[in-house]
């Protein structure tokens, strides 16, 4: 059976989760939202994707001899864009802070010491919202916490690898050919993303739908007004979504290192060498 919560404390006793902590296990950390995503794909998009993630770096880390639990997945965040939509909740920041809080705070008082966030939801204002429950942590708590992102979005950002709040990972591209972009924005439910819920949730998307879904190509105006949210972003994308979802088929070659794939091969191998950076200066 299914279920959001494999693999997460939620499917172990407590017991569990006391001696994994005693041993030192890291926090795995999924965030995000539940959002419409097109008439194709289910609104639990980007929190599946983080959950999956999480798992398969759970994984990586054991391999390593690092003790590794995952968070129960949050995923009442912001939706400022795509708010507009039935299925995209949304909530106020002061709410995401104090959730967070709450939670990571518990992990800190059963012995966490490292907790990394994987988040990839790609609404600035929830962004924020994440990075402010951080930072309070972090001051509060005084423990590890770091949202895990790439050196791409970082870049985008204008973040530096010294800011406390982030883990910032390097896309290796001689790796693998990481996504390539494609020739017109599609950035929500589109190709790229339409092919790696096929590859990974393929139960879970509507095939008959894509068919219907003409390419809904958005140009620098459209894309602006896109950001500001709303009904604006609903004016703009109607259907809700942004590319060309009939056009996922190329991203699903086997010598393509998709998202999620990249996401888990670079970021464990960051978190790893974090961890042993650390474990160094404490020794």
């Amino acid at each position: 059976m299914y279920s959001i919560f494999k693999d997460t404390v939620a499917d172990m006793t407590w017991l569990e989760i006391e001696e994994a902590l005693q041993k030192g296990a890291v926090v795995l950390s999924p965030t995000g939202v539940i959002e419409q995503q097109g008439p194709h794909l289910p609104t639990g998009v980007d929190i599946y994707e983080s959950h999956y993630i999480c798992r398969c770096i759970k994984k990586r880390l054991e391999k390593e001899n690092i003790p590794t639990i995952i968070a129960p997945p949050y995923y009442f965040g912001v939706n400022h864009i795509t708010g507009a939509f039935p299925g995209s909740f949304t909530s106020r920041k002061e709410t995401v802070h104090a959730v967070l809080f709450d939670m990571w705070e518990s992990l800190f008082r059963w012995g966490a010491k490292h907790i990394f966030v994987i988040d990839i939801h790609g609404d600035q204002q929830h962004g924020d919202a994440l990075i402010g429950a951080i930072r309070k942590t972090r001051q509060t708590l005084n423990i590890d916490v770091r949202s895990v992102i790439a050196n791409l979005l970082a870049d985008q950002l204008g973040i530096t690898k010294d800011r406390e709040e982030f883990l910032i990972f390097d896309i290796d591209f001689s790796f693998g050919s990481f996504e390539p972009p494609p020739r017109y924005p599609d950035f929500h439910a589109g190709a790229q993303g339409t092919a790696r819920f096929v590859k990974y949730f393929p139960d879970l998307v509507r095939q008959e739908k894509i068919e219907e879904l003409a390419p809904r190509l958005l140009s620098k105006e459209d894309l602006e007004e896109w950001q500001k949210g709303g009904e604006r972003t609903k004016s703009i994308a109607p259907k809700g979504y942004v590319g060309n979802p009939q056009g996922y088929t190329p991203f699903l070659a086997e010598d393509k290192l998709d998202f999620i794939s990249g996401f888990i091969e670079f970021a464990s191998r960051e978190i790893l060498h974090y961890l042993r950076t650390q474990s160094k200066k404490e020794n």
